[in-house]
């Protein structure tokens, strides 16, 4: 080492010691001196910038947070208090988690993808699918069907799949059965009856008339059992035996009879349909989408035909829906049967296509017929 590089670090050593003489105080105090004229000079600094700024706060950027955010981090709160005057000392310490958490993130820009894969649409679909179609099965069978099919998956991803989706299955599904299924797979033996409504206008005011029907689930089929002022059980009672007549009775051959809790279906009306073999199949109270396919028919009554008419008989009223009953059964595509009829006439292939009007031309339907010369 030369002469000269001594005597500098010398001079060093000597300015750093300077009134120190062995006092450990004294060290401290000239530390705390230059910490304090560092930081009045950084105040300083910042002052001429926001005057540069326009009077706008400093804005840092990523990189110079992280150098804050670096030393920071080696100080606690009290002490980084002490010094810094711009941030408080918990925004240095996000900036650190902030900046730790960019370092981890796998979605990030030029970041390797880490944890779980996401799962192809192509699987979620299938096990969709499969938990839709089969209400019963649980996690490990729609699993082995996926691995069965060719889809590499765990029973934990089918659970995620489900759950991100609100299906849980249901172990006690397969004991009580579905009531959309039981419908599909029973149609052909289930029918189901309720009421309509029609006001109509009298020289006291209006009154309500009741219109009751029989729909077989399967067809799409309806019957009228009657219409009435004020039903009572005796009346249901009566209409219950014409429906079950043993000669003649439209639900003859059926097994299931679906209605409501209205209080005119009493014990009389259900046994009626009971002593030719019929399970009653009572809905539960506010559930009209368990009558779904009786719902649609009588709203379909009026919307096409009793609200656009106005009875003044009780007569008018069973004309009006003994013609709707004509063209819903033998004139009216459904889309339930993919747009064919409950009960279509036969057709002559080679007659000419004739409109049918009902009720004064409210409704029309269409046929071929042979026209005589």
């Amino acid at each position: 080492m030369s002469t000269t590089t001594e005597t500098v670090i010398f001079k060093k050593l000597k300015a750093v010691m300077k009134d120190v003489d062995g006092d450990h105080r004294q060290i401290i105090k000239n530390l705390q001196d230059q910490v304090e004229y560092l930081l009045e000079k950084c105040k300083i600094m910042e002052e001429i910038a926001v005057e540069k700024n326009g009077g706008k706060a400093i804005t840092y950027s990523d990189t110079q947070k992280k150098r804050l955010a670096v030393k920071g981090k080696r100080l606690n709160e009290f002490l980084l208090g002490t010094i810094e005057r711009t941030f408080a000392p918990h925004t240095i310490f996000d900036w650190y988690s902030q900046l730790v958490g960019k370092k981890y993130n796998s979605v990030g820009p030029g970041q390797k993808p880490r944890g779980r894969q996401p799962i192809a649409p192509e699987v979620v679909n299938m096990v969709l699918s499969l938990a839709k179609n089969n209400t019963e099965w649980g996690y490990d069978r729609i699993t082995g069907v996926m691995v069965y099919l060719g889809y590499r998956i765990t029973a934990s991803s089918v659970r995620k799949i489900l759950s991100d989706y609100g299906i849980v299955p249901d172990p006690e599904l397969r004991k009580r059965g579905d009531w959309i299924q039981f419908m599909n797979t029973q149609q052909a033996v289930v029918a189901a009856t309720d009421y309509a409504q029609t006001e109509i206008v009298t020289p006291r005011g209006l009154v309500r008339y009741s219109s009751l029907f029989f729909m077989d689930c399967g067809t799409r089929e309806v019957r009228l059992g009657g219409v009435v002022h004020d039903p009572d059980s005796r009346w249901t009672t009566q209409v219950a035996r014409n429906m079950c007549d043993m000669c003649d009775g439209w639900l003859l051959g059926k097994k299931y009879l679906v209605h409501d809790r209205d209080v005119t279906f009493t014990a009389p009306f259900d046994n009626v349909f009971r002593s030719i073999g019929i399970t009653i199949k009572k809905m539960p109270p506010y559930t009209p989408m368990m009558n779904s396919r009786m719902e649609n028919f009588i709203r379909a009554l009026k919307l096409e035909c009793l609200d656009k008419m106005i009875f003044r008989s009780p007569e008018e009223l069973r004309y009006a829906i003994t013609e709707y009953l004509e063209y819903w059964n033998h004139y009216r595509p459904h889309a339930g049967l993919g747009g064919r009829m409950v009960l279509p006439y036969d057709q002559d292939p080679n007659g000419q296509i004739q409109e049918i009007s009902f009720l004064g031309g409210l409704l029309h339907g269409y046929r071929r017929e042979l026209v005589a010369a």
